[in-house]
């Protein structure tokens, strides 16, 4: 999972569009070390390829989950969680799987930071 700091301040993008400033995207797995910074690491590249800016990626395990979901704009995991009222989640355990599902997660991942 990944978590960006919510500081609400907000852009015109070029369309006229407001556009976040900062994202914060928490990566949540078992342990918080291998699994959840491979998940950071991709999506970073993602968010890059994208030319996505402002994007802080957090790592954190599940058990830390609820003191920092309240920092987060969008929550990543690879586990099974419960669904987190009012934050967004995607299970993108599929990253770590194949390159057909990766990419299925890193798009729904783009998709939803785009729209926050």
């Amino acid at each position: 999972m990944i978590v960006i700091g919510t500081n609400f301040a907000y852009i015109k993008g070029k369309g006229g569009e407001v556009v976040k400033e900062n994202t914060t995207i928490l990566c949540c797995c078992g342990a918080g070390i291998c699994t959840s910074n491979y998940l950071k690491e991709e999506i970073e590249d993602r968010m890059k390829a994208e030319k996505i800016k402002n994007v802080k990626v957090i790592i954190c395990r599940v058990t830390d989950l609820e003191e920092q979901i309240g920092n987060a704009d969008l929550v990543v995991t690879t586990v099974e969680i419960h669904a987190i009222e009012g934050t967004p989640m995607v299970r993108a355990l599929g990253i770590m799987l194949d390159d057909v599902a990766a990419e299925k997660a890193l798009k729904e991942i783009v998709s939803i930071v785009k729209n926050l």
